[in-house]
């Protein structure tokens, strides 16, 4: 018979695995938590009090959730689409792509900014007279101006959105599709009908991904909207202009505006999408 040291040991016994990896879970929670706490402890009431009745810090907020909503549904227009390509075909030159696509995660944002006023001057100042006419139409439409800043949150943001895109339509199972096209469906009706409702979950955490990199911006979009206050300072460039000069409590109280309006954003996505943004384990 087998010694008793050489049986297995029943999984019922206390899994030091498990333990282990909800500890860095809680701890990492925690982590994240003592920051925001330091902010709130941090701040007066009247510092808070006096960002809150400026009507610039509103202006700056309204502008930096509309912004931001607007970028992230163009976003997803946008990568639906390209992740889908990027995931079910192949095609020469598709590496060319991938560089192209992840070249605007790895690119630090001010240099997609300056890229972006870059490509227009270049343009207006084209000697062909039709193309330097177009680009000066377009300075006229975005530069320094509210859809400059969208333009910018768009190029620094839509990357993401492909790419949780097309992890998305990797996992779905392109069976369903080709079962959908021999019973009639169109390869475009196969995609409008089976895999885009399976993609859902895949498609609100695409949107959140986007949202929250273009509300946070401040490099690009300053340098294309032009950080007019009233008219084209989004918080996240407010925030960097009084923490430039000093002014670190008015840069925490913004920054708290910032928080709160992520957390409220974030918790109705979770409620509306009832499971979780990233995935389907949270919401079981």
């Amino acid at each position: 018979m087998p010694s008793d040291s050489s049986r297995p040991r029943p999984r019922g016994g206390r899994s030091y695995f498990r333990a282990t990896t909800v500890a860095i879970l809680f701890i990492l929670a925690a982590a994240i938590a003592v920051l925001f706490i330091a902010d709130v402890t941090y701040i007066d009431a009247e510092s808070m009090a006096k960002e809150l009745r400026d009507a610039n810090v509103w202006d700056a907020f309204f502008l930096s959730l509309i912004t931001s909503i607007i970028t992230a549904i163009l976003c997803v227009v946008v990568a639906i689409p390209a992740g889908y390509a990027l995931s079910r075909y192949r095609f020469r030159g598709m590496i060319v792509l991938d560089v192209l696509i992840d070249a605007l995660i790895v690119l630090p944002v001010l240099v997609i900014g300056i890229s972006l006023l870059v490509a227009w001057r270049q343009g207006a100042d084209s000697s062909i007279p039709l193309m330097g006419k177009f680009f000066v139409w377009l300075g006229n439409v975005f530069i320094y101006k509210v859809p400059g800043i969208i333009l910018a949150q768009f190029f620094c943001s839509v990357s993401y959105g492909v790419r949780v895109m097309q992890a998305t339509f990797d996992e779905l199972d392109p069976r369903a599709e080709q079962v959908a096209m021999t019973l009639g469906c169109s390869r475009a009706g196969a995609f409008w009908r089976v895999a885009l409702p399976m993609a859902r979950h895949g498609i609100i955490a695409a949107a959140v991904l986007c949202w929250a990199r273009a509300v946070g911006l401040f490099g690009p979009v300053q340098i294309i909207g032009g950080a007019v206050a009233g008219k084209t300072d989004v918080l996240s460039v407010s925030i960097f202009k009084e923490i430039s000069v000093g002014q670190l409590k008015p840069a925490l109280a913004l920054s708290i505006i910032m928080i709160v309006m992520a957390f409220i954003v974030l918790l109705a996505l979770k409620t509306f999408s009832r499971s979780s943004l990233f995935g389907s384990g949270a919401g079981r």
